[in-house]
């Protein structure tokens, strides 16, 4: 992995799968941002199961066929191989790099940092993103994912804020590890199903 001020480390075990699912956000970012230009990016952690990323895609509404296309960009960009490369800005030039890039979602968030905050970010290819890292070191070290659900979220979950894409996905170190908790995800469903089925009196 690499940490934000350059540094290239073994990854500890009990951090890897954050350090892979975040790093599929990011390259789900790239992806998303290739095939829809106009998209501004909020928030894009990684989570207990996977990932997601809230984008704001103007009038834009996502289908499952759209998630196809996303995912198979993101294939793309595992294959170029980018590095991905860490570098530390003045908040001066953070704001500006990212008023530059039209990302005013993220020059918000410069804003909600204290005075003295360390402002990082990760570059792989033409794709630039805020973030404290670590990361891959490559894009091709993200072996396995898969985008699984569209839904909406408020900016900074507030209501009052305009209604984000939150776009979702899962990442595992392995092919294997990922075909097995898609599997395991399809036999809960079909248990839910039946369950449904039976107190319905189906």
């Amino acid at each position: 992995v690499i940490y934000n001020d350059g540094t290239v480390a073994e990854c500890p075990e009990e951090e890897e799968l954050h350090v892979i699912r975040h790093s599929a956000a990011h390259i789900m970012a790239q992806a998303i941002k290739r095939l829809y230009p106009e998209a501004d990016f909020g928030y894009g952690p990684a989570t207990e199961k996977g990932f997601y990323y809230d984008v704001d895609l103007g009038d834009v509404k996502l289908a499952d066929e759209d998630l196809a296309a996303i995912e198979a960009e993101m294939k793309k960009i595992v294959k170029e191989n980018l590095p991905i490369k860490p570098f530390i800005r003045p908040r001066a030039e953070a704001i500006a790099l990212m008023e530059e890039r039209k990302e005013k979602y993220k020059v918000e968030h410069i804003g909600d940092l204290p005075e003295d905050a360390e402002i990082s970010f990760y570059k792989q290819g033409e794709y630039i993103d805020m973030c404290i890292g670590p990361h891959l070191t490559y894009t091709k070290a993200l072996k396995a994912f898969k985008l699984t659900n569209v839904s909406g979220a408020y900016w900074k979950n507030d209501k009052n804020n305009k209604m984000l894409t939150r776009i979702g996905g899962v990442a595992f170190a392995s092919q294997q590890e990922l075909e097995d908790y898609l599997k395991l995800l399809e036999e809960a469903q079909r248990r839910d199903h039946r369950k449904i089925g039976k107190e319905m009196g189906l």
